[in-house]
């Protein structure tokens, strides 16, 4: 699987995620910018994946997935809400996931229709913790000009980060027992030192580290801190970004999805 194609991989998980994570906050009163900057935070990865993909031509679906995807931005990122607003992010949704399905698909063909399912899986899983703990950090910063939103707010997406994670380290789980075969006869085997150095690099610093963070956010939020959460959500998105590299690169080294 060539960069390129992994580089559009990374930026459609990125871009699912977000706006994954933006449909739980449609109630949330933080003003037309923050709806303007998450929606762009999603749409800049997807159009970086468009614009790789134009030497494609023109029936690629990836090409019309994502274009489908940056189409449905003036409604998802706009002033709009209701049922427009809700039309457009179903719309993004859908352009990017069904992007990000096909580009992994087509990059590690041969696995079979359950090798399938779970290499779509895990790549939303993953695209996912990325996108929501990114935008729950960024929400947290929200609560210092509007201290007396409700925490409810902050507390269901941190609930969506955790859930995400435990999604996709059962995802990363079920591809090893899935692909064990190929793994074990891979140069270097996953369950080598080397290998299980980068396995654990991705379990370690993308999953569990972050699941820690979560519970310390929830503690926090507990007793209303939000400042606290938002620090701590800070350095979860860190860990998290790291731990979605790490996963682009091991499904590169071994074709099989982490």
């Amino acid at each position: 699987m060539a960069w390129s194609a992994l580089a559009q991989q990374f930026c459609l998980e990125l871009g699912f995620g977000v706006l994954l994570a933006m449909g739980f906050v449609p109630g949330a009163p933080v003003g037309a910018f923050f709806y303007r900057l998450m929606g762009t935070t999603a749409a800049l990865p997807i159009a970086l994946a468009f614009a790789s993909r134009l030497g494609a031509g023109a029936t690629d679906p990836v090409l019309w997935a994502s274009g489908t995807a940056l189409a449905a931005y003036p409604l998802y990122s706009g002033p709009l809400r209701g049922r427009w607003w809700t039309l457009g992010l179903t719309a993004g949704l859908a352009g990017a996931g069904l992007a990000t399905v096909w580009i992994v698909a087509e990059g590690l063909d041969g696995l079979g229709v359950l090798g399938g399912a779970v290499a779509a899986s895990s790549a939303l899983a993953t695209g996912t913790v990325a996108g929501s703990v990114g935008l729950a950090m960024v929400l947290g910063h929200w609560y210092l000009t509007v201290p007396k939103m409700e925490l409810r707010h902050l507390r269901r997406l941190n609930r969506l980060t955790v859930g995400a994670m435990l999604a996709s380290a059962a995802l990363c789980g079920l591809s090893c027992l899935v692909f064990a075969q190929v793994l074990r006869a891979s140069h270097p085997p996953l369950f080598a030192p080397m290998g299980l150095f980068y396995l654990g690099t991705r379990i370690a610093v993308g999953l569990a580290l972050p699941l820690l963070f979560a519970a310390m956010a929830a503690s926090s939020l507990r007793f209303g801190n939000t400042r606290s959460a938002t620090g701590i959500l800070y350095a979860s998105t860190v860990l998290v970004l790291i731990g979605t590299a790490v996963s682009i690169f091991l499904q590169d080294a071994y074709r099989v999805p982490l």
